[in-house]
């Protein structure tokens, strides 16, 4: 399988998915500007995807957040590129875009099996978005690996074992 990837920009401030909400008699809902913002990403990627990606796939989401214009030419300039610490969260702003592009860019987000999200500070607030197809990319023995989960070891081994990586 070859390798696909295709990115695109969300323009306007990244926006995290907020939590469902409980209405009258107990039912259960998304809330409207989620469900909005997530119809907002199909739509934009819909023109990239002519039909959903089939297996593994791995999603990079670069939050840029605009650096506000009442901060000092010094400030703004020390500012742009570095991480961005304030809400909403990282995982938020992943899960709203993973279920924005759920039945368009893949048939279900339990296909995604990396996901990188950044966020930073920038000249122009903006989502970048980039869904690869993975296919057959670790080579075999190196992924997937997996601790032994029965033994215990020490902090200082547990960091030994890490820092020489997975047995061969």
């Amino acid at each position: 399988m070859t390798m696909r990837a295709v990115a695109f920009a969300i323009p306007g401030n990244p926006f995290g998915k907020q939590r469902p909400r409980a209405g009258r008699g107990g039912r259960i809902y998304t809330p409207t500007e989620t469900a909005r913002h997530e119809n907002t990403i199909g739509c934009l990627a819909l023109p990239h995807f002519p039909a959903p990606i089939q297996g593994p796939v791995r999603l990079t989401v670069e939050a840029v957040f605009a650096v506000p214009p009442s901060w000092s030419k010094r400030k703004r300039a020390a500012m742009l590129g570095q991480p961005h610490t304030s809400k909403p969260d990282a995982s938020n702003v992943a899960k709203a875009v993973e279920d924005g592009l759920n039945r368009i860019a893949y048939a279900d987000d339990a296909q995604i099996a990396e996901v990188v999200t950044r966020k930073r500070w920038g000249e122009t607030a903006e989502t970048r978005v980039t869904v690869e197809a993975l296919g057959d990319l670790a080579a075999p023995g190196e992924w997937p690996w997996h601790p032994p989960h029965s033994e215990s070891v020490s902090r200082e081994e547990a960091r030994a074992r890490v820092q020489e990586g997975p047995p061969l």
